[in-house]
């Protein structure tokens, strides 16, 4: 079962997806899973440290081509934000295999990085790799992205005013 999820998730993972849109508007109002990984230096985390502030949970993996092409977009994002009350947990699907943290060194990533090797982050739905939410300040799901983006800075500022 683990590897027809692996092979799902690859085949995903190498689908563009085009899209005009920075993200989609969630329907309904769901409050956002919670989420307690321990993070690329192995201390514990939980998503309750970032209450109050818009949050981008992204769902990545070190093999995955799309994923990694938009970590330096979601740097200068996070880099132009972080001082508005903005955060970015990105969610490594799957074992790390001593990969992680050198991309993120190398990449000079600042942003919240967790580890779920075992997939346990449970009441998300990753339908394939890259996935992203955006929660509000109030720990509602607002906006979702399936696949890769840009990451601009000014749509995401549109997006934190609008919902």
């Amino acid at each position: 079962m683990r590897a027809i999820l692996v092979l799902w998730f690859v085949f995903f993972s190498t689908v563009s997806f085009a899209n005009d849109e920075l993200m989609t508007p969630m329907t309904g109002v769901r409050t956002a899973p919670p989420i307690e990984l321990p993070d690329s230096d192995g201390k514990a985390f939980s998503m309750k440290e970032f209450e109050g502030k818009y949050i981008l949970v992204n769902f990545w993996a070190h093999w995955c081509g799309p994923c990694v092409k938009e970590f330096p977009a979601m740097q200068t994002l996070y880099d132009a934000l972080k001082d508005d009350g903005f955060e970015i947990i990105a969610i490594h699907a799957g074992p790390p295999q001593g990969r992680v943290r050198p991309f993120l060194e190398k990449h000079n990533i600042t942003f919240k990085t967790v580890l779920d090797a075992d997939m346990s982050a449970h009441g998300w739905e990753v339908p394939a790799l890259p996935v992203s939410y955006l929660i509000n300040p109030e720990g509602k799901l607002v906006y979702k992205a399936v696949g890769p983006r840009e990451w601009d800075i000014d749509q995401m500022r549109a997006l934190m005013t609008t919902k």
